[in-house]
């Protein structure tokens, strides 16, 4: 198996070496036997990998193209439904999908221990359950059912689901005497979204689960269409005390509400090297809010809603409330963060927020207070127009008075930074308002955060600081999102523990062609394009054509505008077959350009049998659909466009029409799917930029494709 892996730094810390001066008790890190990536000369990829585990001999086949009724499992007698495979799975199979679009009804549910559901290697296999809009059916989405403890899920992409990922529980089942939940699971290199409340959910007891190496985006289908303040309940990670969960090297955006909580007594969980952007809640929140029913009293009387969490080495830009906020924690731990543009909806929390927990006001509940947290070498880096505090401590008089911190917090050594302003802090317990201080204050009010600045960090472009005074605050290390050649490691393939500083090692990258090189190489934010209504069909708001486009490196815009109504040349769809091809082969889209600005594409492109020499004679005039369906058809190879719509015609494409073969290969592939329900195309018309990037996010994604359609 070809090796992709960075090395791990380990460490274990005394209370006669404190690190960054802060003094912490022997067992501090009891639970927590590596460091992931201590040096700034180190980069961590966050992400999926690609479809990179290997696929055991013994392995259980299903592919699009199978037959339940005379599948034996193997490779040439695959299954076709992997509800079908896993009915006939034993303990510890492993059910290998080949690559393409799965539609499972209303979910896919694993109930025997120690079963992997991957897709095969090299390939890529999407679940959409989209199209089974179940409401409020919890039912839906990949489980991980009681008796599956020891699962496992690889390299899948699960699109849509009640929840996309959720592990079970006997913990309301009726017996107190047997509340286990499914645990030891793994989900790994996955893409999951599109989820009607949140992507991933962890519920009671469900002890020691792995997420790594996933990207997580857009929860909250259920609120589609309705304003995004974070209020609705539709978290990227939704931890209900599940004990142990570790939680690294994601890649988490694009949430409706909060990106990762752990609340409900959850203990011993860390959370690390994770990248967040775009939460309209919270980034991370160690605790939250949770009714009181779902807390172990055996092990946790008080009701604390988190125990021993440790945050470190995360990423955290553009959310709406707190970037990092403690609720009812107990022992937390949250150091070497960096926080961009936090709390930035204007109304809640602050960049780093100690909040207050109501366990549903139920009288019993026990409500407690942050306990000992310790907070140190963070970053907080604020733009101008952001008016919450850094940090805010919150007093309620409900409930008999509530205190969101008994005692004061240990902090040390972090960096305060609002542009073109003084940065200001708060505490609204009684007998002890602040109110808007400045950092001076604040470390009297609370006898500590010595070595704490106010200075601007001076962020580069990978958010590391190249100001002095902040060595050793924020990420550690170079925190980006993977693509093929990328450094990274697989779990299994862990150095040995070294007190050694890492060395970097350079892979040699990955030219294979494969869907697997499109990824996402930037960021998009709303409003990133002046021109761009994110509110319309293709904006971030809805289909995010747009965005996609731009985030894999296929357009952009000019000026600040992205002109989304103005019809693209052939020289343009000529460009943005060539880059797809060229980054399908390995490489990164880009290519110089001479006195004509497209001559390098056209070359390119005749050169790889996307057009012909003699194909057009004026590359400056607007394309045609027609014309636009003939490039973008060749811009991949052609088993690429896999045939999942019955197409038998088209009411504007005539069988003289010289296109029809390349019309008709994009509908049966589900990326064209006309302008109504009988598939109007309107070969002759023009096509727009916004058009344009739908219909290439398409070419690029196969599990954005339409399916299961018939045109006759």
């Amino acid at each position: 198996m070809k090796k992709i892996f960075a090395l791990l730094l380990a460490f274990v810390l005394a209370a006669s070496v404190p690190r960054f001066g802060i003094p912490f008790a022997d067992n501090s890190f009891a639970a927590y036997a590596e460091e992931l990536s201590a040096s700034s000369s180190q980069i961590v990829y966050v992400g999926p990998r690609g479809s990179v585990h290997d696929d055991p001999a013994d392995g259980i086949y299903v592919s699009t193209s199978g037959n339940d009724s005379t599948a034996t499992g193997s490779i040439g007698a695959p299954y076709k439904s992997i509800n079908a495979a896993l009915s006939a799975a034993e303990p510890g199979s492993t059910i290998i999908l080949r690559g393409g679009t799965y539609r499972e009804g209303v979910n896919v549910r694993i109930r025997k221990p120690n079963v992997t559901i991957k897709s095969a290697k090299g390939e890529w296999a999407v679940i959409d359950l989209t199209v089974y809009d179940a409401g409020c059916d919890e039912d839906s989405g990949v489980y991980f059912d009681v008796d599956s403890s020891g699962g496992k899920l690889q390299s899948v992409e699960v699109k849509g689901g009640f929840y996309a990922v959720c592990t079970e529980t006997r913990w309301d089942w009726g017996d107190p005497s047997n509340r286990r939940g499914a645990s030891d699971i793994i989900i790994e290199d996955c893409v999951l979204h599109e989820s009607r409340y949140d992507v991933v959910k962890i519920k009671p007891n469900c002890k020691n689960v792995i997420i790594r190496n996933n990207e997580i985006y857009n929860s909250g289908r259920a609120f589609a269409g309705r304003e995004q303040n974070g209020e609705d309940n539709a978290e990227g990670i939704d931890n209900v005390n599940g004990s142990g969960m570790k939680v690294y090297n994601n890649y988490i955006h694009d949430i409706c509400s909060n990106a990762i909580y752990a609340k409900g007594g959850a203990a011993d969980v860390v959370i690390e090297n994770n990248r967040i952007e775009r939460a309209f809640g919270g980034g991370i929140l160690v605790g939250f809010d949770t009714s009181p029913e779902f807390f172990d009293l055996s092990v946790n009387p008080d009701y604390y809603e988190s125990v021993r969490c440790v945050v470190r080495n995360n990423l955290i830009i553009d959310t709406g409330w707190e970037g990092v906020g403690l609720y009812g924690s107990k022992d937390a731990q949250v150091y070497n963060n960096t926080l961009v543009n936090v709390a930035n909806g204007g109304r809640y929390h602050s960049a780093i927020y100690f909040g207050l927990t109501y366990q549903d006001w139920e009288t019993y509940a026990g409500r407690p207070a942050n306990v000992n947290p310790k907070i140190h070498s963070n970053i907080v880096s604020q733009p101008n127009g952001n008016v919450r505090p850094m940090i805010e401590i919150r007093y309620s008089g409900e409930l008999g008075g509530m205190s969101a911190l008994d005692g004061k917090p240990t902090m040390n050594s972090n960096c305060y930074f609002i542009s073109g302003k003084s940065a200001v802090f708060s505490d609204y317990r009684p007998g002890s308002v602040l109110e808007n201080a400045g950092l001076s204050a604040w470390k009297d009010h609370i006898g500590g955060d010595a070595g704490s600045i106010e200075a601007d960090p001076a962020l580069d472009k990978n958010f590391l600081p190249a100001n002095p005074l902040c060595a050793g605050m924020g990420i550690t290390s170079r925190i980006e999102i993977f693509s093929p050649g990328a450094v990274s490691f697989l779990a299994d393939e862990t150095p040995p523990v070294s007190e050694s500083l890492p060395v970097a090692i350079q892979s040699p990258g990955i030219s294979e062609s494969s869907m697997m090189n499109f990824k996402r190489t930037r960021s998009y934010s709303a409003a990133l394009f002046a021109d761009v209504n994110e509110n319309e069909w293709y904006g971030f708001y809805r289909e995010k054509s747009i965005a996609t486009a731009y985030e894999h490196g296929l357009m952009q815009g000019s000026g600040g505008a992205f002109n989304p109504a103005q019809n693209i040349k052939l020289a343009e769809a000529v460009a943005l077959a060539a880059r797809v091809r060229d980054i399908y082969e390995g490489g990164a889209g880009d290519f110089s350009q001479g006195a004509v600005w497209y001559q390098t594409y056209v070359d390119y492109a005749a050169a790889k049998g996307i057009i012909k020499g003699d194909s057009f004679n004026d590359f400056e005039k607007a394309a045609t659909r027609a014309e636009m369906a003939l490039i973008f058809s060749r811009a991949l190879p052609e088993e690429e466009f896999k045939r999942q719509n019955e197409v038998n015609s088209l009411p504007d494409v005539s069988n003289n029409n010289p296109y029809r073969a390349e019309i008709f290969a994009l509908y049966e592939a589900g990326i064209l799917t006309g302008s109504d329900d009988r598939g109007l195309f309107n070969p002759d018309g023009f096509v727009t930029r916004a058009e344009a990037a739908a219909i290439i996010s398409r070419v690029i994604l196969p599990g954005t494709r339409a399916s299961g359609r018939v045109f006759n």
